[in-house]
């Protein structure tokens, strides 16, 4: 055999054995799940990565699915809480496809399942918002909102029939805001500065409270600061006046005639200056002093006069 034909003949026995491979066999990946069908019909679930020997179509495909968590938002709708408020509550579903054969048998593909989470989702948060009230969902005080025990009972009402059903097993679903229609939005702030005007009002009278007791202690401790400071005052007075007295009379005894003549001459500065105009006796004390001539002096006051 010549050696052209020999490498053609190697040459299409390999591309037989790829095509043949191709038709034969297929590859999962991590992040894949599939299912084998026969004729339509579900013959075997694959969920681990690998390669796999297959009939080659069409008598066996391969259905593929992400294996992957999904995300979906919800559609926006009005819902109708237990006081009778319309709310517009976004949320959206996490969830994965647990069940590859079923899923394929209710829905088949991405695309019809997000439509019945959608339904399945919705109908669920209407009816859960319907039995809590409109500050369960809005409010200033943490303690009020119950948004996560919302979103777990609307899990709890969606799973169990997503699972059974659709073979979707659901993760999470969380509740992105709160938003109000806006027929009703005026109503709401209205609302809510009637609310925000009755705590500003309590939080006024506690601290007009406060800052009246405040007043009232700090008057009263003003007024016993006033008190003790009156009655140091008066007692440091009435020990000043003693002794000035003490010293006035220690003086008077000892020098009776220097203290008169001082005495004098004061209360001479206190009644006379130069607009004054008396008709007295000049020999009265203290107007002697007024006389022509030198004053007297008394002895005591001589006595410490140095000689020139």
């Amino acid at each position: 055999m010549k050696p052209q034909l020999l490498v053609r003949s190697a040459v299409s026995l390999l591309v037989l054995v790829v095509l043949f491979s191709f038709m034969l066999g297929f590859q999962i990946r991590q992040n894949e799940q599939a299912v084998l069908t026969r004729f339509g019909d579900p013959v075997r679930v694959i969920q681990k990565p690998g390669l796999y020997l297959k009939w080659p179509w069409p008598i066996e495909k391969v259905n593929r699915f992400d294996a992957r968590l999904n995300f979906y938002e919800i559609r926006l709708s009005e819902a109708l809480t237990k006081d009778k408020r319309n709310v517009i509550v976004p949320a959206f579903v996490a969830w994965l496809i647990a069940d590859p054969q079923k899923f394929l048998e209710a829905i088949g593909t991405i695309d019809n399942a997000r439509n019945k989470l959608d339904s399945l989702v919705s109908s669920a948060k209407n009816t859960v918002l319907g039995s809590f009230d409109f500050n369960q969902l809005v409010s200033v005080k943490p303690d009020e909102v119950k948004l996560p025990e919302i979103e777990g009972k609307i899990t709890q009402l969606t799973s169990a029939q997503a699972l059974h059903s659709f073979g979707i097993r659901i993760e999470q679903i969380g509740i992105e805001r709160v938003t109000l229609p806006q027929v009703n939005t005026s109503f709401v702030f209205e609302r809510m500065r009637a609310e925000r005007s009755q705590f500003a009002a309590r939080y006024r009278a506690e601290g007009q409270q406060e800052a009246d007791a405040i007043n009232a202690q700090t008057d009263a401790e003003k007024t016993v600061l006033l008190a003790e400071a009156r009655k140091s005052a008066e007692e440091t007075r009435g020990k000043a006046e003693a002794d000035v007295a003490h010293i006035y009379s220690a003086a008077h005894q000892e020098e009776p005639d220097l203290y008169r003549f001082l005495r004098e001459l004061e209360a001479l500065k206190k009644v006379v200056n130069q607009n004054t105009t008396l008709v007295l006796d000049g020999n009265s004390p203290p107007f002697d002093l007024l006389k022509t001539g030198p004053l007297p002096v008394p002895a005591a006051a001589s006595a410490n006069v140095s000689k020139p």
